[in-house]
């Protein structure tokens, strides 16, 4: 798969700009975001990027926060871990699993 592109647009006047832009190759990730997942990735991006710039966040808050969006959609380009989490979904809403207490018993914490 190509580098992915963001496209961007905006609404004014009843008309739509938009424009894509290439992505940088260490976002090379965000290509298997869902696209929930980047509408959601964008607004917490801007309204932290809007924190890091008043100085009520740091350069180190933003790299976590990209590690994480980058875990989410690596985690969303393994067909076998998405089916393996919709499984376990299926199990703890039909009842299924076990209490964390015994899981706890279980590996001795």
């Amino acid at each position: 798969m190509k580098n992915p592109k963001i496209v961007v647009g905006h609404l004014m006047n009843d008309e739509l700009f938009v424009k894509s832009l290439p992505t940088s190759k260490h976002l090379n990730w965000i290509k298997w975001l869902e696209t929930d997942e980047l509408v959601e990735f964008f607004a917490a991006l801007f309204k932290l990027i809007t924190r890091i710039s008043e100085g009520k966040k740091d350069a180190d808050t933003l790299t976590s926060f990209l590690s994480g969006w980058r875990e989410t959609a690596l985690i969303n380009s393994e067909p076998d871990v998405l089916a393996d989490i919709a499984e376990a979904e299926q199990e703890l809403d039909a009842g299924g699993g076990k209490p964390w207490s015994q899981i706890k018993k279980e590996i001795g914490l």
